[in-house]
């Protein structure tokens, strides 16, 4: 195990200058495996990455396809607690022969190297921009207390109030307003 903890993300960088020197149309499976947690970006960090990229020559450059198993720690959007977020991602991204924004952002740098990070930033992004819990059933928090609904035994419902319906007390500071 490495000091720091984590891999660094050069090791995102996936040789494919042999695949330039072959015609279109030939591939190659690129198996990736990461079962220590790995820096892909300043600010993100992957728990384990898996799956299998398969790297296909085509006239623009190279097509990178395949399936990738992602586990990320990232906070429950109910209760707060951190958890391990295990999900899929289906990858099909063109990497072209120099920076061609007219045809994609990713591209084939001059040592043959495509550099796999900040795809995997993007999509994991995407991915924690979707509601994510903890586990099914999560009871998240109180409105009452603020306490962990799946630690304590508290109800999730508000005690009713004598004058109607309850009134979250972090709001009770508004109802004075209209008065």
């Amino acid at each position: 195990m490495l000091a720091c903890g984590y891999l660094k993300k050069r090791l995102l960088r996936i040789q494919a200058g042999y695949l330039l020197s072959e015609g279109p149309g030939n591939s190659r499976d690129v198996p990736i495996t990461f079962s220590q947690r790995v820096q892909v970006d300043d600010d993100l960090y992957l728990d384990a990455l898996q799956g299998k990229l398969v790297l296909t020559r085509t006239k623009e450059g190279i097509l990178a396809q395949g399936k990738l198993y992602v586990a990320h720690s990232r906070q429950c959007d109910r209760c707060l607690d951190a958890f391990i977020h295990r999900f899929e991602l289906d990858v099909a991204e063109l990497y072209t022969v120099g920076l061609d924004v007219n045809r994609s952002v990713f591209y084939i740098d001059s040592d043959g190297e495509i550099d796999l990070a900040p795809l995997l930033r993007e999509e994991v992004l995407i991915e924690e921009s979707y509601r994510a819990v903890c586990k099914e059933g999560c009871r998240g928090l109180s409105a009452n207390s603020g306490n962990n609904l799946n630690e304590t035994g508290e109800s999730a419902e508000l005690p009713e109030a004598e004058e109607g319906p309850a009134i979250d007390p972090r709001l009770v500071v508004l109802k004075q307003l209209l008065s």
